[in-house]
């Protein structure tokens, strides 16, 4: 199903639920993100309305480089740093959020949307793309758990946007998903 502008509303407001105005990206820019790569937006519904999303986001290597050392945030990546080219698309994955709207915290709700996403990456890997590296940005306790404990990634440093940034190699990101490169 294809997102419209509308459902980007709707994830901005869910993330006024967990995170500042100046940490979240504006409706609009989401929005052009998907235009511009449809893979980089996996949503689960509940009568028609988002209630939980992950924004995966092929990033420019230089672009990668500045969110991971903490030179920039979700907030100011522009469509124009995704990274779009064949030879290089989905090298290096940026996780900046990943959300489930508050009345919708549960178990069940997580695990559809991860399903979702480990299908949408199984997509771009049957496509014979390579993931070098995979990074999130966890900024609630929440949301380390799932990195960490779900996802295995590794604490790589504090951001100054209270946040830490985890990181993963490629390889190490297709294993825990139990994903085979074709």
């Amino acid at each position: 199903m294809e997102l419209t502008f509308e459902d980007f509303v709707q994830m901005e407001e869910i993330d006024k639920q967990y995170f500042p105005k100046e940490n979240i990206a504006p409706a609009r820019e989401s929005f052009k993100w998907y235009l511009a790569d449809p893979n980089s937006c996996v949503v689960v519904r509940d009568r028609g309305k988002v209630v939980a999303y992950i924004n995966i986001l092929s990033l420019k290597k230089d672009i990668y480089d500045k969110v991971k050392y903490n030179k920039i945030n979700e907030s100011q990546i522009v469509m124009e740093d995704l990274e779009l080219s064949s030879e290089k698309y989905y090298n290096y994955l940026y996780f900046p959020v990943i959300v489930v709207d508050k009345k919708y915290r549960n178990l069940k709700t997580l695990m559809i949307l991860l399903e979702a996403t480990k299908e949408k990456i199984g997509q771009v890997l049957e496509k014979g793309f390579e993931i070098k590296e995979v990074m999130v940005d966890c900024s609630t306790k929440e949301g380390t758990k799932i990195s960490q404990r779900i996802l295995k990634f590794k604490p790589f440093m504090p951001t100054s946007h209270n946040s830490v940034i985890h990181i993963l190699d490629g390889k190490s990101f297709i294993e825990n998903l139990k994903l085979e490169k074709l």
